[in-house]
């Protein structure tokens, strides 16, 4: 258990802005902290799409906050850990999507789950993300996410051929429509649909998935985190994308090389006691949520 959470005094608030009725779900948020005697922010941009009298605080000073209640689902999630990357800022998430596999609680136990955090009865998760290093001729650019980074093709009708290589060593061939490449916490996201395994958050590694094989070879792997995996492309120049944690994609130069690999850090994520990873994997997979209509 952490200690007591009253240290919790400035606290922001990143909702998903589109929500039916997240206006009225962030400022019963605010007035719960502010009974606690902790102070509400909203980012700018967040504060005028949702048109509340709450304190604002500019993205470049979100270091200054000491918790981040996150409103929505997975998606959110995603998004306030780019938002606050590098902040040690821990996230507690309040789940108002579909799955919310990375939220502590549901939108009915908002309160309930605020009072455990500010009473210090909580865990912090420390989640390692991954990253990838774009290198094109002199330029060279760096992805980082929580859950994965994949590489798939942009022309829907074509196998693409990929090498890869393990730390400098020649690993395998791979045709089909892309890799994913994950973090543990990303085993239940997209790899997961692809055929991956589940790994337990707190394992550090990182997978390897294959997106539709066209191989008698179609094992995902799980490499040390300490494996660096480049991967080049076969044949003719192919148009490839790289997308990041589903929230960023980008088009692949040609004759570009990508090097995949474990990042140092971690993310902090809020769990609550008695909301173990078998317990939540037991819930979200054998009684899936019905899908809303979207909004």
């Amino acid at each position: 258990m952490a200690d007591r959470g009253d240290r919790f005094e400035r606290v922001l608030i990143i909702p998903h802005v589109r929500k039916p009725d997240i206006r009225d779900f962030v400022l019963r948020v605010a007035r719960w902290l502010d009974s606690r005697g902790a102070a509400s922010f909203l980012f700018e941009e967040d504060a005028s799409t949702l048109g509340v009298e709450i304190n604002t605080i500019p993205v470049d000073r979100a270091s200054e906050m000491s918790l981040a209640v996150v409103l929505g689902g997975d998606g959110t999630m995603l998004h306030a850990t780019d938002m606050l990357w590098d902040t040690g800022v821990p996230l507690a998430g309040i789940n108002i999507g579909k799955m919310g596999f990375l939220t502590a609680a549901e939108a009915h136990q908002a309160e309930e789950a605020l009072a455990e955090i500010f009473d210090g009865r909580y865990l912090v998760s420390e989640r390692m993300p991954v990253g990838c290093t774009m290198r094109s001729g002199d330029d060279e650019t760096s992805f980082r996410a929580l859950n994965e980074i994949v590489i798939g093709k942009l022309v829907r009708e074509r196998l693409i051929h990929l090498s890869t290589y393990v730390n400098g060593e020649f690993f395998m061939l791979y045709s089909g429509d892309g890799l994913i490449f994950s973090s543990s916490t990303g085993s239940t996201a997209y790899s997961l649909s692809a055929g991956g395994p589940i790994v337990t958050p707190d394992v550090r590694c990182l997978l390897l998935t294959p997106i539709c094989p066209h191989m008698l070879f179609s094992r995902p792997m799980v490499l040390n985190a300490s494996d660096r995996v480049m991967v080049a492309v076969e044949g003719e120049p192919e148009r490839l994308s790289l997308s990041v944690d589903g929230r960023l994609d980008v088009e692949v130069p040609f004759s570009s090389s990508l090097e995949f690999a474990a990042l140092a850090g971690s993310v902090k994520i809020i769990e609550l006691p008695g909301n173990s990873f078998y317990g939540t994997v037991r819930r979200k997979f054998m009684s899936p949520p019905v899908c809303e209509e979207p909004s």
